[in-house]
């Protein structure tokens, strides 16, 4: 991790932007998206989307789930204008950003950018790092947390992926997971397991766990009691782990 240097953060907080790290691809950190969105609706709260992965042209874009998401490009000049512009039209003061695999050098650069007249109009970012238990997971994780020091929060989600009730080994067994952990104090929630016909269902689809629920997506599979089932229960898991960790998801003002 290195040193960790202070910053500034707004004494008037207006908006709190939710990110996601764009690093090692496949670990499934637009599905964490698509749950954070149905979480915040049941509380009736409407996040503005953002979808800065201008690179992806198969199923796993967040402008696919949700077409009110707006595309942006972190190497295009205006960017950082039309950024600031929805932070100041969300009547919610939320906004999630779904970044692409593999942006980190770019966005590092536009964050640096952006932080700190961002900071001065009382804008507040939650980074969501998520991980495997694979080593090459786990260190992009700790870089994002290198680049972006004590500027913003940090919701860390270990994704157990296809091994059920993992340990999480390389997690914990890294020396710089927990100089990590020590100086920026990141929240933790586990992402279950999920069936891997059931997922590839639900992304031939374009479809979210909320809609499986709600019975929009009609197709035999869907009409399945057991995948029913399933997916409440995968949603109850990850809105248990959103709620553990609301003080830095929710809305900066009352």
């Amino acid at each position: 991790m290195g040193e960790v240097k202070d910053f500034p953060h707004p004494m008037s907080t207006s908006t709190r932007v939710i990110f996601t790290q764009g690093g090692k691809g496949g670990v499934a950190k637009t599905e964490v998206c698509l749950s954070l969105v149905s979480w915040y609706r049941q509380q009736d709260l409407s996040p503005a989307l953002l979808d800065f992965d201008v690179e992806n042209t198969n199923k796993s874009g967040l402008q696919n789930f949700f077409a009110e998401a707006a595309k942006l490009d972190v190497h295009r000049e205006g960017t950082l204008d039309e950024f600031f512009d929805v932070c100041d039209a969300s009547k919610d003061g939320l906004v999630i950003a779904d970044l692409g695999a593999g942006a980190g050098e770019a966005t590092y650069r536009w964050f640096d950018e952006a932080f700190e007249d961002a900071t001065e109009m009382g804008i507040r970012f939650t980074s969501v790092g998520v991980t495997t238990n694979e080593a090459g997971a786990v260190q992009s994780v700790l870089k994002w947390g290198s680049k972006l020091q004590a500027r913003v929060e940090y919701l860390i989600v270990l994704n157990e992926m296809r091994e059920p009730n993992s340990a999480f080994d390389y997690w914990h067994a890294e020396p710089a997971v927990e100089k990590f952990k020590s100086a920026l104090n990141p929240s933790l929630m586990v992402m279950g397991s999920r069936i891997q016909e059931f997922q590839a269902e639900l992304r031939n689809q374009s479809g979210t766990l909320q809609q499986v629920i709600d019975g929009e997506i009609d197709t035999p599979y869907f009409r399945q009691m057991k995948n029913l089932i399933r997916a409440r229960r995968y949603q109850r898991q990850m809105f248990e782990g959103f709620e553990a960790a609301s003080k830095i998801l929710l809305p900066p003002f009352p």
